[in-house]
């Protein structure tokens, strides 16, 4: 079985990361990091991959590496989900006979910030097909 942490290359997702690895090698699961990529890719991202001479998805591709070697004690692999919406895309992707749980960490959004952005983490739980475990990071949850 794996444990899928879906990752959108901000610290804030990558928070989820340390609690996965743990649970994974409770539970003798290897982990599965994966990003959705699509026509909405992220302002940041493509400033980034200009100024680097390199397409988007080969940065995508080569954060997911970086971020899966860095895991230890259990296997991690990595994977590109396309997709234009993260949380459908997510949802899409798992399946319960080979994924026993999602953990994503929130950015912790709320107002009219969370109106206007949605909340993956939210739409993740929601329409799951298996368990998620949600990782809080907002300021103040000694995150």
């Amino acid at each position: 079985m794996k444990i899928v942490v879906p990752l959108d290359l901000s610290d804030v997702a990558a928070k989820a990361i340390p609690p996965a690895v743990q649970l994974a090698k409770g539970l003798g699961d290897d982990l599965l990091l994966v990003t959705v990529s699509g026509l909405r890719l992220r302002g940041d991202l493509q400033a980034q991959a200009k100024s680097e001479q390199v397409d988007v998805v080969d940065l995508i591709e080569a954060y997911l590496r970086s971020a899966a070697s860095d895991v230890e004690g259990i296997k991690a692999e990595h994977s590109l989900i396309r997709g234009d919406d993260a949380a459908e895309a997510i949802v899409d992707f798992v399946k319960p006979d080979e994924v026993r749980m999602i953990v994503l960490a929130t950015h912790g959004r709320s107002g009219l910030e969370r109106w206007r952005l949605g909340s993956v983490a939210e739409r993740v739980v929601r329409h799951s097909p298996v368990p998620v475990t949600v990782i809080p990071t907002r300021k103040g949850n000694g995150a």
